[in-house]
Formats: structure tokens, C-alpha cells, sequence
């Protein structure tokens, strides 16, 4: 253990307190937007937005059932890219119209305040690493005054998309911009793809399981720990504060 080092010193996470330890280690959190940060489609349900992508196709292109069904936008945007750049285009720019209109009635994920309170405390920066627009995130962000305490967004602005999540390439450019070594992020996000990206790019995870069932799915995709209320993290990264102090 580097004593010289603060980030290293885990002695106050208690024995078999594994977010303890993780946050620990951990100098700056990466947050998934659409789950740990807020529920973007609260007010513009997600399968509105995948019909009203759907409307964008052209009347030549034949849709399979699953798309055609899908109430998931992300994957009507995923399957245009198979037919053409220029339709993915499309879709994107309209998905990126929708997710801004959609974070204007988005509700914010319970304790984020007291998670990035207790971050700044204990000297940890904050990121957005997402799939969606980067507009949306940013409109969401300066409603709730959430701009001036997230260092970094790094979230869509490309109609590939390939180079989100579970690609590591969101990830890995925000530790760019933060100057900071993989082994100093963490991941917090509340999918596997997730959890992929961040093994991916070898960062730390930590699972959201704000819905019954995902804490397994979250654990067997590598999370190094689970929470099913970001109440625990906040905590943690408290006592991180008081140890810090």
C-alpha cells in the first residue's frame, strides 16, 4: 500500500465492506446518466420516442418485428445503422431532438444531490459518461444547477453506434479529459453494457439495481459492487469525507 498516495488507503472500509473498498481506491466517478443521474423518459416515455422514430423511416424500408415492436429508442437507432450511415443520421438527430424535449420532464435519481455533495467533500471528481444526445445531458444538468459540479460529459454526438456503450471508447475519452488513470475511475451505471464498457476500459463499476432482478444481472456482468440506492454511495463516499478529514 503507497501511504504517500490518499487514493490507495483503504483502511476505513471495513472488513467485507467491498463499495467501502472500491470507493476507496476510487478518485473520479464516471455516472451513467439515464438511471444514476435521472430517469430521462419519465415524462416522455421511451416507447413514445421509439414510435416517433419509427416515423422517420422511409416507406421503402422494410422494419423487422422486432424494431417494428421494440419500445427501446436505442435499438431502433442500433438497427439503422445496418441499413445506412445516412439513415442512422437521421435517426440520431431525431433520438438527440427527443432526449432534449424528454430531459426537460426527466426526475432526478433520489440522493444524486447527496452523492455529489459527499464527492466534492471527499475530494472526488464527477463525470457523465452516457449513450445519450450530449445536448440532453447538458439541458438536464443546467436545469438542475448540476453544471458547475460535473467536470466532464462524454455522451453521444456521433450517429455510430458502435462507439457507445458496451465499446469502451466513452469511458476511456473521459479519463482522457481528466487526466486520470483507469485504475482511478469508477464507473457507476445501471446496465450491463455498463459494466462491459467499464471491464472494457478498466475502470472499477459499481451496479445501480434500481429495479428488482438487476442486481443479479449487474453482479454475473463483473460489477465490482452493487447498490440499489445511490443512498449507499453517498454514505461511503461520507465516511471517505470524515477519513479525508
Amino acid at each position: 500500500m503507497d501511504l504517500a498516495n490518499p487514493w490507495t488507503r483503504v483502511s476505513h472500509a471495513p472488513p467485507g465492506d467491498t463499495l467501502g473498498a472500491v470507493i476507496g481506491r476510487t478518485r473520479h466517478l464516471l455516472l451513467d446518466f439515464d438511471g444514476p443521474i435521472c430517469s430521462i423518459f419519465a415524462g416522455l416515455p421511451a416507447p413514445v420516442v421509439a414510435d416517433r422514430l419509427r416515423e422517420v423511416i422511409p416507406g421503402d424500408v422494410q422494419i423487422p418485428d422486432s424494431i417494428a415492436d421494440t419500445p427501446d429508442p436505442m435499438e431502433v437507432f442500433s438497427w439503422s445503422a445496418t441499413i445506412s450511415g445516412a439513415l442512422a443520421a437521421r435517426i440520431e438527430a431525431e433520438l438527440a431532438e427527443q432526449e432534449v424535449t424528454a430531459a426537460i420532464t426527466a426526475e432526478p435519481t433520489p440522493y444524486l444531490d447527496e452523492v455529489v455533495i459527499a464527492s466534492r467533500e471527499s475530494g472526488r471528481s464527477l463525470a457523465v459518461v452516457s449513450n445519450n444526445s450530449g445536448r440532453a445531458v447538458r439541458t438536464y444538468l443546467a436545469r438542475h444547477g448540476l453544471t458547475d459540479s460535473i467536470l466532464v460529459v462524454m455522451a453521444r454526438t456521433s450517429h455510430d453506434p458502435s462507439l457507445l456503450k458496451p465499446n469502451p471508447y466513452l469511458i476511456e475519452r473521459a479519463a482522457e479529459v481528466l487526466i486520470a488513470q483507469p485504475g482511478s475511475c469508477t464507473l457507476v451505471g445501471d446496465s450491463t453494457t455498463d459494466i462491459e464498457g467499464a471491464r472494457l476500459a478498466g475502470v472499477r463499476s459499481i451496479g445501480y439495481a434500481n429495479k428488482p432482478g438487476k442486481s443479479d444481472r449487474l453482479t454475473a456482468a463483473g460489477a465490482d459492487a452493487v447498490i440499489t440506492s445511490l443512498a449507499e454511495l453517498a454514505l461511503r463516499l461520507r465516511a471517505c469525507a470524515a477519513f479525508r478529514n
